[in-house]
């Protein structure tokens, strides 16, 4: 089964900060300049920034806490899967043979309520691609407030009628995928090859300084895929 845009999605309107385990709170955008704030595309062997600070989950991040590095970079895709809102059951080796976008979101997080026009627009562009697929990964903060995950909308077809996108979305109900896929801040994007390995991460589209973040991060993902060599560097296994 091959989809171009997957929305997996369980939120909660809830204040503070979209990150997990960090010791630093959620802010604005670091001061320092872009090339301390950790918004940009990063790939395999990337140099984390002199200025970075670890929080006690021992994650490299800048100054709004947003991470510097991804735990599965250059290894192959941790295995998940769920159903879709419609009840289709879904599967992460569905998206073996292709180049998978995937975004990890949450409506309780304003920065992904932020990100959402630049992912309805990622949407209208990938859609009906035969090289590049997109899945949005809807979760809830934690598994303590899974049950609260909707906050003022109810549900994420309402959220979604509210703001009009349609994309498909698959639910993760009780922060399980979230947890087999180490998200460390909402929203994460994850750029996954054909051989299902993580060859891309970065954080939020809204606050990246691109004057266009779609086209921008598009063109990063071109440049990723035409000079990957899966049998130039054999993937790290878990």
């Amino acid at each position: 089964m091959r989809f171009s845009l997957l929305s997996i999605a369980a939120s909660a309107l809830l204040l503070g900060a979209c990150t997990t385990g960090a010791a630093h709170a959620h802010g604005e955008n670091n001061a320092a300049g872009a090339s301390d704030t950790a918004t940009s595309f990063i790939t395999p062997g990337h140099a984390v920034p002199d200025s970075a600070r670890r929080g006690s989950d021992g994650v490299p991040r800048d100054a709004s806490g947003r991470p510097h590095d991804y735990a599965h970079l250059g290894r192959t895709l941790p295995a998940f899967s769920g159903s879709m809102l419609d009840g289709t059951a879904f599967a992460s080796q569905a998206l073996e043979g292709q180049w998978t976008l995937i975004e990890v979101w949450g409506v309780w997080c304003h920065d992904s309520r932020n990100d959402a026009p630049y992912v309805d627009a990622l949407w209208e562009r990938i859609e009906g691609r035969p090289d590049l697929g997109f899945l949005s990964i809807h979760v809830p903060q934690n598994a303590e407030t899974a049950a609260n995950a909707y906050g003022r909308y109810g549900s994420v077809e309402a959220f979604l009628a509210d703001e009009g996108y349609d994309w498909p979305v698959l639910t993760d109900k009780d922060a399980s995928i979230r947890e087999a896929l180490t998200i460390r801040w909402t929203p994460s994007y994850i750029l996954v090859a054909p051989d299902l390995t993580v060859q891309g991460y970065r954080t939020d589209l809204s606050t990246s300084g691109d004057e266009d973040p779609v086209t921008a991060l598009l063109d990063q993902i071109e440049t990723v895929s035409a000079s990957y060599d899966p049998g130039r560097i054999r993937p790290v296994e878990d």
